[in-house]
């Protein structure tokens, strides 16, 4: 098991590169088995199957890079339970496309094996996130 300090290490330099529309900075956490989910409804699975690898993740966070700017996202907080990290986020996201600035918050939960991302599953408000989108309307 990896000790707190630097799981929270991984996790912060993991949204700090995201924060700064890194891609291969985002790619360099990535595991050889990584996984990635967002968790809603299945309407949404759609616009965010579950990622599996790195080259389908590197797609992913590529779209992701272009869509949405979470420079403005910051960490209220972190939980450590062994190797796994939650992570509480909120501030204001920007949908590249439409240029609209929305306030959220999300939880991700992250799984770390061998000093590298392994899991992300990522709470989100999924109906901004269709709203923002086109996917719905209101």
């Amino acid at each position: 098991m990896t000790d707190r300090k630097t799981l929270e290490g991984i996790v912060n330099s993991f949204y700090e590169a995201r924060g700064g529309n890194d891609k291969y900075g985002v790619m360099s956490f990535a595991g050889p088995e990584i996984t990635f989910s967002m968790v809603g409804s299945g309407k949404m699975a759609v616009a965010a199957p579950r990622i599996s690898g790195p080259a389908d993740l590197e797609v992913a966070v590529g779209a992701l890079i272009d869509h949405w700017d979470m420079s403005r996202m910051t960490t209220k907080r972190l939980y450590v339970d062994g190797d796994t990290v939650i992570a509480h986020r909120s501030g204001v996201i920007r949908h590249n496309p439409t240029g609209r600035d929305l306030e959220t918050e999300y939880i991700d939960i992250f799984t770390i094996k061998d000093g590298k991302i392994d899991d992300i599953t990522e709470f989100v408000d999924t109906l901004m996130v269709a709203e923002a989108t086109g996917l719905v309307t209101t």
